[in-house]
């Protein structure tokens, strides 16, 4: 390992804007192609089956990962993906409504977003010295936060009011444009051999990594709805119910909710420098469980809507910035399994995402907005409360942490 690849690289937050592409994207499958097709007339039965579907087919990411190690360079399989995301969602912007091509382009879309997120994960987390790691995971959680917000401002815009395919083209150019970042990555030293020697020893690597002890517990952390608060994807339909107006609702979990995260992102990093990231994820997880509860007396006003959208954001915030950087202080600097070792543990923080969705959904049905906060807040502190214990022994016993870095030898190139 040379002194150089030691030294840390300057523009580490430029870095992590290179997930804008990801998060972009994204927005165009969960945000601009939802709000295209109800305009033209689909059934939102539909268009909820397209997006669930999308949303299972990325979980796949963590199956495909493993090639992202392989064949060619963190590199090439992140401008490759970023191109092959760029295409579907630009044929599914042109699309009739009728289209059937919408329940394969829009998961295609997803899955080849998600790989992005996990090849770039990867890559920084593999080039980046440890002690760069709290930095870089601020900044990717601010590249996803705001590349999501550009694209649900602009893209529908986009669409509807330029003429053919100008739009279409213009609102998915966005997820290309970060790619320029790319450059300012650094690349380890390792050279194509490396790389075919990994897919020969792909099958052992793989399951060696599933083993490791540091892996295995941040799976558990990560299952458990710790820091979830997936209250946030539900404000939109909830707001009538606070007597919000449309424009309250808009501004609260659209622009407002985007300059909150980012203020959070940027606030909550110098925190990590001084507490342990697993620690402070179980901290937000509590007190934003708390914060959730202690909304239930409160009347079903406007200002509440706002209180509630604003807060549980800052927490969904700071809790993925945790996530961020427990990740990448896990990923050996120089491994060559780095994209593999990303997307199990990303795929794995967003399991909770959807069992919770359906549990406060279920505490909505039964008792209201009263029962969705009290799902929500109760569950999270419970799950923080049984896992606290054994992270504490964890954390004593430094069970979290990366391995030692592997041999630039071995290392995969970027």
């Amino acid at each position: 390992m040379t002194a150089e690849r030691q030294q840390a690289p300057r523009y580490i937050w430029l870095m992590g804007l290179a997930n804008m592409t990801y998060g972009y994207g994204y927005a165009a499958v969960l945000v601009t192609l939802p709000q295209l097709l109800a305009a033209r007339g689909v059934a939102e039965p539909r268009i909820a089956n397209i997006v669930a579907v999308a949303m299972a087919i990325a979980l796949l990411t963590f199956v495909l990962a493993p090639l992202l190690d392989c064949w060619m360079s963190r590199r090439a399989w992140a401008i490759t993906l970023a191109l092959l995301s760029f295409g579907q969602i630009f044929f599914a912007l042109l699309l009739p409504a009728s289209s059937l091509w919408f329940a394969i382009l829009l998961p295609g879309g997803a899955l080849a977003l998600s790989l992005y997120n996990t090849a770039i994960g990867g890559w920084l987390g593999s080039v980046l010295p440890k002690d760069c790691d709290e930095t870089i995971g601020a900044w990717f959680n601010i590249g996803n936060s705001a590349g999501f917000g550009c694209g649900a401002q602009v893209q529908f815009w986009l669409v509807t009011h330029l003429p053919g395919g100008t739009g279409a083209a213009l609102a998915s150019a966005g997820i290309l444009l970060p790619l320029a970042i790319l450059a300012a990555i650094p690349a380890p030293d390792s050279t194509r051999a490396a790389v075919h020697e990994n897919f020969r020893r792909l099958g052992r690597d793989v399951g060696q990594l599933l083993r490791q002890p540091p892996v295995v517990r941040i799976l558990v952390l990560f299952v458990l709805p710790c820091g979830a608060f997936t209250l946030t994807n539900a404000f939109g339909a909830m707001g009538r119910a606070f007597n919000a107006n449309a424009t309250t609702i808009d501004t609260a979990t659209g622009i407002a909710s985007i300059v909150i995260s980012l203020i959070a992102a940027l606030a909550f990093k110098p925190l990590l420098a001084r507490i342990r990231a697993p620690l402070a994820y179980l901290a937000v997880g509590s007190l934003g469980g708390i914060f959730t509860l202690a909304l239930l007396p409160l009347p079903h006003v406007a200002p509440v809507f706002v209180l509630a959208v604003l807060g549980e954001n800052v927490a969904q915030t700071c809790a993925q910035v945790a996530q961020n950087t427990i990740v990448f202080r896990s990923i050996p600097l120089g491994s060559p399994l780095a994209a593999t070792q990303f997307g199990l543990l990303q795929t794995a923080a967003v399991v909770p995402y959807s069992y919770m969705q359906a549990l406060d959904g279920v505490g909505y049905g039964r008792a209201g907005i009263a029962g969705a906060f009290l799902t929500d807040g109760g569950v999270s502190i419970a799950a923080c409360a049984l896992v606290l214990l054994p992270l504490l022994r964890w954390l004593r016993a430094g069970a979290l942490d990366a391995a030692p870095a592997a041999s630039p030898a071995l290392a995969s190139p970027a």
